[in-house]
């Protein structure tokens, strides 16, 4: 524990209120097509720029009013940019490689060096924690080795209670950052909890305090908050369960901080992005209390909404229109009256051409009676899709427009890993998402009365 605390004896910084402004200097090298610099504000939806300086000789400079403490973000675009504290501190300078903006070094500024060396200390936490717990749940066979384990877990719990009390008496501002990353080991802290399930959901937070200010400009807010939905949406619970433990977490805090909208936003997020079925009704809580505030965000969440919808099983399959091996355009409504299994793969795909032989026994076995395949391939290469094709035996309808993970019918399916599949009827209804193997012969069994 001494290696933490002689990186954080630091000495609390003033906040005085001083009227002039943060003056931030940045030295660039690398930009020579580029005239602007940007000051971003991040909302839990998106950036927002605040400000817009040129570029003279290299060089760029914002003047930046003194605050309470907060985040900020500085770049040439909004997927380029540097995150930094701002609050009092009359200077800061940063240098930048416009190449790779992100890696920009931060000088003259106590607070955020302070913050990357926290950085630092939270990720040796977290992959610790992750190796422990790893080691815990493989090592059930094994007594003695669950007990070692379980007093290294108490260690590190320590350690990072330690560090939490440490930089909150110092900083109230990186203590919430602290405190949003501080998870205890619930083997070692199962407090009559039955299951690390009900512990997780309802203890993921405990040393957070939402009325806190600090945390209404915080982006830790939204990343903790997407982790959490994430973990949640993983563990496979049912919908009205997942549901009730992200609702009454939300529920501790006050709807009129910024905070709430940082955690409703990561949650979202994450619901969006594991395709979850309580990705409407949460979107749904965020258009209702922000469409007057947010409403070009609002009325994006609203159309995500309805393809949620239609990508949920029930819904009707959007079309799309693709060329197969000969050019030809195809669409997917022009399968209609068939069964069909539409099929994300590539022939760089590990996982999906060990998979392409219980496709082709399925089909073999179901072709006659009404069941096709649409393969739709993620590669670039026409080459390597065709020969992939002809090496697999998969002798059913093949499209591809070989844009890789840009692909239009991906895209437009939102699929974000692959092998990827949707089990569509004959009116062209979803009727499942995912099955391979055993699950897609059982459900093909199912259909064809087997």
């Amino acid at each position: 524990m001494r290696w933490i605390l002689l990186v954080f004896v630091f000495s609390c910084l003033s906040w005085t209120p001083k009227k002039d402004p943060v003056q931030v200097d940045i030295q660039l090298e690398g930009c020579t097509t580029q005239t602007e610099m940007y000051l971003y504000e991040f909302t839990g939806v998106n950036f927002t720029k605040l400000e817009t300086v040129a570029i003279s000789d290299g060089t760029a400079a914002f003047e930046i009013p003194q605050s309470d403490p907060r985040f900020y973000y500085i770049g040439i675009a909004e997927d380029k940019v540097r995150p930094l504290i701002i609050g009092q501190e009359p200077k800061i300078d940063l240098k930048a490689n416009c190449a790779s903006f992100r890696s920009a070094t931060i000088e003259g500024s106590e607070l955020n060096t302070q913050y990357d060396q926290l950085k630092v200390v939270l990720n040796a936490f977290k992959t610790q924690s992750n190796t422990l717990s790893n080691q815990f749940n493989t090592s059930r066979q094994d007594p003695a080795a669950q007990e070692r384990i379980l007093a290294q877990m108490k260690k590190l719990d320590q350690d990072k209670l330690q560090l939490l009390d440490s930089i909150q008496k110092q900083n109230a501002y990186l203590g919430q950052v602290v405190a949003l990353n501080t998870y205890l080991f619930y083997p070692a802290n199962p407090e009559g909890y039955t299951n690390e399930i009900g512990y997780f959901a309802e203890k993921f937070f405990r040393f957070v305090d939402w009325s806190d200010s600090n945390l209404d400009y915080n982006p830790w807010v939204y990343e903790s908050w997407k982790s959490y939905t994430e973990t949640l949406s993983r563990i496979g619970l049912p919908a009205d369960q997942h549901k009730a433990y992200i609702e009454a977490s939300l529920a501790t805090i006050p709807t009129d901080k910024r905070a709430y909208q940082l955690a409703l936003s990561g949650a979202i997020a994450s619901l969006q992005q594991t395709q979850h079925p309580n990705f409407g009704h949460f979107a749904n809580l965020f258009i209702e209390k922000y469409k007057t505030q947010l409403p070009e965000v609002c009325a994006s969440l609203e159309k995500k909404i309805q393809l949620m919808t239609a990508l949920s099983v029930g819904g009707e399959a959007p079309d799309f229109e693709m060329a197969n091996p000969d050019g030809t355009l195809m669409n997917l409504h022009s399968m209609r009256g068939k069964v069909v299994l539409v099929d994300f793969w590539a022939s760089w795909c590990g996982p999906c051409r060990r998979e392409n032989p219980n496709v082709v026994r399925v089909y073999e076995k179901y072709k006659d009676k009404g069941f096709e395949v649409l393969g739709v391939s993620l590669d670039r290469e026409r080459a390597r899709w065709i020969n992939a094709i002809e090496a697999d035996g998969l002798v059913w309808q093949h499209v591809s427009d070989l844009k890789g993970w840009q692909n239009e019918a991906a895209q437009l399916y939102e699929v974000r890993s692959i092998p990827a599949t949707l089990l569509l009827d004959a009116e062209g209804r979803i009727l499942a998402r995912n099955l391979r193997g055993p699950a897609l012969e059982s459900k093909l069994a199912e259909i064809f009365g087997e």
